[in-house]
C-alpha cells in the first residue's frame, strides 16, 4: 500500500503483501543480485524474482532498476526499505512475545561464517547448548542463569557469509552469530573470541615457499588475490586498505566466492592469496595439496578476529541471549 504525505511517499505493509515478498525484497536490496539473494534465502532465483515483481505490483512502483548483471534500488525502493525492515523486526517481536506468553520459547538461533575455524564453532555451539539446556556438570556463571522455563537449547546451526549473518541479526531473524570483526553496526554488540594469523598461500615451487614466515614487505612486487569484499565488507576493506597502505599496488578482488577457482588460479600462476591455516576452515583446507605451500605472516602484520555478535534489541527482550553471552565470556576467554 502506498500513501503520500507532503508530496513524499510513505509506506505501510498492505494486506496483500506476503512475508516472503518482504524478505525477498530486503535480501535483493542488500545483495544487489537475485541469484545471491536466492542462495541466502535457500531458494532458487525464480521464486525470488516472482516475489519482487508481486511486491512491485502491490506497491504500484518499481523498486529496482534492472542492470545487466545487478539490480539497484530506485528512489522508491530506497524509501521502502527502512519501513519494510522495521515490519520484519516487528513480526519477529510479535512471534517471540506470543511464544513467550504461551511458554513455548523456540531454541536460540546460532549462525556462523563458513570461514570460522571448525574447532571454535564446535566449542561455542557445545558450550551454549550445554548451558541453555542445563546439562549436568555445567556450573552456571554468577548472574547469568537461564530464566526458568527458558531452557530450550540451540536450533540447527546456520552457515552463511558474515555479511548475511549480520543482516539477519539486525532483522531479528537470528539470535547469535560467529562473524569476522570488526562490526560497524551500532545496533549489534560483539564479544571477541579469537585472533588468528594469516597464511600466504602459493605454489610449492615459489621462491617464498621455503621461508618460515613472511612480512608484508616481502610481497610488495607480487599480485595478491582476495575473496569478495561483500562476504564481510568492513573486515575485507580493512584488509585491502592495510595492503595498499603498505605499498601493495597489485591487489585483485575476485568477483565471486569460489575457493576451488581461487586454488586453481594460484596453482597456475605466481599470484598469492591470504588465508587461514589448514585447520581453520575451508579457505585453508583447499591448499593442503602438496602443490601448495602455506607460509605464516609474521605476528602483528595482519591479524583477523572472530567474535560472537548479537542484536542489542533482540537481547533486550530475550534474557537468554545475555545469559548465554555472559556464560561464554567466562568459559571461553578471548585468545
Amino acid at each position: 500500500m502506498v500513501g503520500f504525505d507532503s508530496g513524499r511517499p510513505s509506506w505501510s505493509v498492505g494486506p496483500d503483501m506476503e512475508i516472503g515478498q518482504l524478505r525477498a525484497f530486503v535480501a535483493v536490496a542488500e545483495e544487489g543480485h537475485v541469484g545471491r539473494a536466492a542462495t541466502r534465502l535457500h531458494l532458487t532465483p525464480s521464486p525470488v524474482s516472482r516475489s519482487i515483481r508481486a511486491l512491485e505490483h502491490e506497491l504500484g512502483v518499481e523498486l529496482f532498476a534492472r542492470g545487466h548483471h545487478s539490480l539497484e534500488l530506485t528512489e522508491a525502493g530506497r524509501a521502502a526499505l527502512p519501513p519494510i525492515e522495521a515490519a520484519l523486526r516487528s513480526l519477529e517481536e510479535a512471534r517471540f512475545a506470543a511464544r513467550q506468553a504461551a511458554g513455548q520459547l523456540p531454541p536460540l538461533r546460532l549462525g556462523s561464517t563458513h570461514f570460522a575455524p571448525p574447532h571454535i564453532v564446535d566449542r561455542v555451539a557445545a558450550t551454549l547448548t550445554s548451558f541453555l539446556t542445563g546439562a549436568p556438570g555445567q556450573t552456571p556463571t554468577p548472574g547469568s542463569d537461564v530464566p526458568d522455563g527458558a531452557r530450550s537449547g540451540l536450533a540447527e546451526l546456520v552457515h552463511s557469509p558474515s555479511s548475511e549473518l549480520l543482516a539477519t541479526l539486525a532483522l531479528g531473524e537470528l539470535d547469535l552469530a560467529l562473524v569476522h570483526l570488526p562490526v560497524d553496526d551500532p545496533s549489534l554488540a560483539v564479544l571477541p573470541l579469537v585472533t588468528y594469523r594469516f597464511r600466504v598461500a602459493m605454489r610449492a615451487d615459489d621462491e617464498l615457499a621455503t621461508r618460515t614466515c613472511l612480512y608484508l614487505a616481502d610481497l610488495r612486487d607480487r599480485e595478491i588475490l582476495l575473496t569478495p569484499t561483500r562476504l564481510q565488507p568492513t573486515a575485507m576493506r580493512r584488509l585491502r586498505d592495510r595492503l595498499e597502505q603498505d605499498g601493495h599496488a597489485h591487489v585483485v578482488t575476485m568477483r565471486e566466492q569460489d575457493l576451488l577457482a581461487l586454488a586453481n588460479t594460484i596453482r597456475r600462476s605466481r599470484q598469492l592469496t591470504l588465508t587461514g591455516s589448514a585447520n581453520s576452515g575451508p579457505a585453508g583446507r583447499v591448499f593442503t595439496d602438496p602443490a601448495f605451500a602455506l607460509v605464516p605472516l609474521a605476528p602483528g602484520e595482519i591479524d583477523f578476529q572472530l567474535g560472537l555478535a548479537w542484536s542489542r534489541a533482540t537481547a533486550s527482550r530475550d534474557s537468554r541471549i545475555s545469559a548465554a553471552v555472559d556464560h561464554l565470556r567466562a568459559t571461553i576467554p578471548p585468545r
